[in-house]
């Protein structure tokens, strides 16, 4: 247990490393301290999946010095920040307002309590295992994505309403029978269908997916395999509720929250 007393970013940014540390993260990602100063104070942190304009919009008014956001802001290069376009919009506020931005995206999926771990076994997983191996050789026996094995097999429907009642979600989409065997299932956050082959490799019968493409979806298909879609932002969110939590156990004076105002972009139309 940590005290805040002269909390600062830098201290924020160790405890993270530690949790989720950023030599888990794809080669392609941008992980670790974004934007800020290492030195500046924190009292108060708010963590969410994606920074938005509401995003930002709560964090200023709630006196946020820090975001601790799992998707990277910025995540690609930039050569200039204006106001002439969103990600700009949205740097330029929270710079002016001294809040710090750290993302450890997918070091965090691939964390030994990282977002797949809490998948795998908040949905009942024995025997749990990455998909596969961390490519540093120092995070072993780490690694993206997680499978194992269901204590006693599932249909494909009753393994969906496993997953809806852990989310708290309404609906899944799914690829496969209803009644065929779950006994096996793997799972992988996000936009993730490039796990697939992985997953039959190693004798899986149902991939858990964020989201994926239409052909992803006709292989899987054709390769007997089901397939659980349960949404970008639910087969993430749950996981910044979570941390939130773990930060504020750990920081027992930091005023710590999950963002409020954060939605899922992508709703039913009925």
């Amino acid at each position: 247990m940590t005290s805040s007393t002269s909390l600062t970013v830098d201290q924020i940014c160790r405890f993270l490393d530690q949790f989720a540390p950023t030599a888990l993260a794809e080669s392609w990602d941008n992980v670790g301290l974004l934007v800020g100063d290492r030195a500046a104070p924190v009292s108060h942190l708010m963590t969410c999946l994606t920074i938005t304009p509401e995003v930002v919009d709560e964090a200023l008014s709630q006196g946020a010095q820090m975001i601790v956001a799992h998707h990277p802001l910025p995540f690609r290069a930039v050569k200039r920040i204006t106001a002439d376009d969103t990600v700009g919009r949205m740097l330029l506020r929270l710079i002016t307002a001294g809040v710090a931005i750290y993302s450890p995206h997918t070091a965090f999926d691939s964390a030994a309590a990282g977002i797949n771990q809490q998948l795998a076994a908040g949905l009942g997983f024995a025997e749990i295992t990455p998909l596969k191996p961390a490519d540093n050789p120092a995070m072993a026996p780490l690694g993206a994505g997680r499978y194992g094995k269901l204590a006693a097999p599932l249909t494909l429907a009753q393994f969906a309403g496993v997953v809806r009642e852990f989310l708290q979600i309404d609906y899944v989409q799914a690829v496969g029978d209803p009644q065929q065997s779950v006994a096996q299932p793997a799972v992988a956050c996000g936009a993730a269908g490039e796990f697939l082959g992985t997953a039959i490799r190693l004798g899986c019968d149902c991939l858990l997916l964020g989201e994926t493409n239409f052909h992803t979806s006709l292989e899987a298909k054709a390769q007997g395999v089901a397939l659980v879609l349960v949404g970008h932002y639910a087969s993430e969110r749950f996981a910044l509720e979570t941390l939130a939590d773990q930060l504020t156990t750990d920081f027992p004076d930091l005023k710590c929250w999950a963002s409020e105002r954060e939605t899922d972009p992508i709703t039913l139309l009925k």
